[in-house]
């Protein structure tokens, strides 16, 4: 995925927070004297972890990391974040302890976490980092013993910056405003920017961006499927609600992800109710019974997740193959529509029985004569012709220079003198007829 392939190696990478790097860099240059944790909060996608990481590399610390599909009771903290917290590494490298989505740590999964966390930072011995979304969200207590500091949602034009290094770096086909588009799309989301870059293929045309749509920062689709796999609960359906995806969409992020999340009998059963979910969803499209939706939707989100055994772990989830698809085809598609709509046009018929003379077409291409012929008749193009026979076309373009050279034969005929005025004006109307019924008659493709 080019979200990893293109993760920042250093600081100078980091789009869009350079101002923050300084003020982070002060804080665990002076940790020792205030034993403070630091408190990072912004939108997704802004950085907050990109940062962390980049820092423990930089500045060569072990990184000890509890990210929010991880179970993060009092238990659990304490067993994992705790013994690091108080201990050094073998060779007495230090440590930075990173907490993700500590907004998050609430429910009866997490239970005694928050207090527990609060002891933590109390008593360590190495930095704390702790991440969130939205700061308010995190204990009062916990708040007061942290340095904030706030990631802002980056502009688009920094992310379209990001985007378009990217692009040339892949060879990515496509035109500066469908990039930004793209990046305008993000809401400032760097990382759904570039997975969404991603999903769209290696030529992407005009147009293409709206396959993906804007995002939802306040809930993404990331947050909600990490979730259904964890939580194992009917519940998980109101994760759904919030997220600005039709049900076919995000029966498509289910169906690439759940393979990731599920093996075995869990898969089976889990595929199960996704077929259902699919089912129920065509039948609301066919009969416009629209409220069908509902089983669709509880199908392949709760019954998805009570099949699980439920549980946090780390889950590495990507955008569904299709939208890819559809971008790397788009252009094969659009050709196709074209010369169907030739064909159509010419022989009087819909695209869909146009599609029945490719193949005869495709055969009569085998002689590039008649290949040239056709493709005078029906108009085409050197793509198109390109598109009917890959191997040929090249041979089919010379014939049809050939016919452009060769010079038009005048038809000869011979006026027989008639004697009768009356008998001359008959045979002439006769002539004028035949005329017009040659010009009038369809041509199909058995003339050539």
């Amino acid at each position: 995925m080019l979200v990893e392939k293109y993760f920042p190696k250093n600081f100078s990478e980091i789009k869009g927070q350079q101002a923050i790097v300084k003020e982070i860099l002060a804080w665990i240059n002076t940790w020792g004297n205030e034993k403070r944790a630091l408190l990072i909060y912004g939108p997704p996608g802004s950085g907050k972890t990109t940062m962390v990481k980049v820092l423990s590399k930089e500045l060569g610390y072990d990184l000890i990391e509890l990210n929010a599909s991880d179970k993060r009771d009092q238990e659990a903290l304490n067993r994992i974040v705790g013994n690091a917290s108080s201990s050094k590494t073998l060779f007495g490298y230090k440590k930075i302890i990173l907490l993700d989505e500590a907004d998050n740590i609430h429910g009866k999964e997490d239970y005694g976490g928050a207090k527990a966390l609060l002891e933590i930072i109390k008593n360590t011995q190495n930095p704390i980092i702790l991440t969130a979304n939205s700061y308010w969200e995190v204990s009062q207590a916990i708040r007061d013993n942290c340095k904030l500091v706030q990631f802002k949602r980056l502009q688009a034009r920094t992310v379209f910056s990001r985007l378009k290094e990217i692009a040339q770096a892949e060879k990515i086909q496509i035109e500066d405003e469908t990039l930004l588009k793209i990046a305008e799309q993000s809401n400032g989301d760097l990382r759904a920017a570039i997975n969404d870059l991603d999903s769209l293929g290696n030529n992407i045309l005009k147009g293409d961006e709206k396959l993906v749509g804007f995002r939802d920062t306040e809930k993404s689709i990331f947050d909600a499927l990490s979730k259904l796999y964890s939580s194992s609960s009917i519940e998980v359906r109101k994760e759904f609600m919030d997220i600005d995806k039709k049900p076919d969409e995000l029966l498509l992020w289910i169906d690439e992800n759940t393979p990731k999340a599920y093996k075995g009998k869990e898969l089976l059963e889990a595929q199960n109710f996704i077929s259902k979910a699919d089912i129920y969803l065509n039948r609301a499209f066919k009969t416009r019974n629209y409220s069908m939706w509902k089983y669709a939707s509880d199908l392949m989100t709760g019954g998805v997740s009570v099949v699980g055994e439920g549980g946090s772990r780390y889950i590495s989830f990507s955008p569904p193959r299709y939208f890819q698809i559809l971008g790397s085809s788009k252009k094969t598609r659009e050709a196709r529509k074209t010369i169907l709509e030739k064909i159509g046009k010419k022989c009087h018929c819909s695209t869909k029985i146009a599609r029945s003379y490719l193949p005869m077409i495709s055969i009569l291409f085998l002689n590039p004569k008649k290949g040239a012929l056709i493709s005078n008749f029906f108009e085409f193009d050197l793509e198109e012709i390109k598109f009917i026979d890959e191997k040929n076309y090249r041979k089919i373009e010379l014939s049809r220079e050939e016919l452009l050279k060769e010079p038009e034969k005048k038809d000869e005929t011979s006026i027989t003198p008639v004697e009768l005025k009356n008998k001359t004006v008959e045979k002439e109307d006769s002539q004028n007829k035949n005329e017009e019924k040659q010009k009038t008659q369809q041509k199909t493709l058995f003339d050539f």
